[in-house]
């Protein structure tokens, strides 16, 4: 087992670095993405004609791996670009297929890779809530953008979680903020007001179901005679 996680990290390191086309795909979205060009990330992912979904749905996996690589800003472009109904579907594909691969990173090969990633105080955050409120941790967490999507997967792979049970609470939870925020997408240099309101919605949302936790873990986690 050993070797073969040893294999597939040097794949992929080889593969960034022989195939030039990939290590230009790469390097040109993220710098789309860190610079906030809206605009360019658009061209970008247009540039690739009939493949633009899947383009997309690729950059978003992959921006889900690296540190301040927001991925917001592709939810909004995708919306900007297919329109809301598609553009909410590209997003929710490449972030559930990214969170997923942050999820089996964190759990193949362990803390020590992790932090690469994260820095160990946040892992240790994450670590004491999840192991206190379990699988409901991940849902909360999904539904509020301030917590990075990132953070929440490495961290969940590290704990006893299942993947199944992980990839449930991802998929539903991160709906309502990818179909908000693609909503306002197709709108957006109207939708600076509205993207702050949605963000503070979505908080408060997170805070009630806080707040509720006990009863919601008691009615959906416990056995029911």
């Amino acid at each position: 087992m050993p070797l073969i996680k040893i294999g597939v990290l040097g794949s992929a390191i080889v593969a960034y670095y022989y195939m030039p086309g990939l290590q230009e795909f790469i390097d040109a979205g993220i710098f789309y993405l860190r610079c906030r060009d809206f605009e360019g990330l658009r061209q970008f992912i247009l540039s690739y004609g009939m493949w633009a979904p899947l383009t997309t749905i690729a950059l978003m996996t992959i921006q889900s791996m690296l540190p301040l690589v927001p991925g917001l800003a592709i939810t909004i472009t995708n919306a900007w670009i297919f329109g809301w109904q598609y553009g909410a579907l590209y997003s929710w594909i490449g972030a559930l297929l990214g969170a997923t691969l942050d999820f089996g990173i964190a759990r193949w090969y362990g803390r020590p890779v992790v932090e690469r990633f994260v820095k160990p105080q946040y892992l240790d955050l994450m670590d004491t809530f999840f192991k206190k409120h379990g699988v409901l941790a991940v849902f909360i967490t999904r539904l509020t953008p301030v917590v990075p999507f990132k953070v929440v997967s490495y961290g969940t792979g590290l704990t006893a979680i299942s993947l199944w049970h992980f990839i449930v609470a991802t998929g539903i939870g991160q709906i309502p903020a990818i179909v908000l925020y693609s909503i306002l997408g197709q709108n957006l240099t109207r939708s600076l007001r509205a993207t702050v309101a949605v963000t503070s919605l979505l908080i408060l949302v997170g805070v009630i179901i806080y707040y509720y936790r006990e009863q919601i873990e008691r009615y959906f986690f416990t056995d029911k005679e």
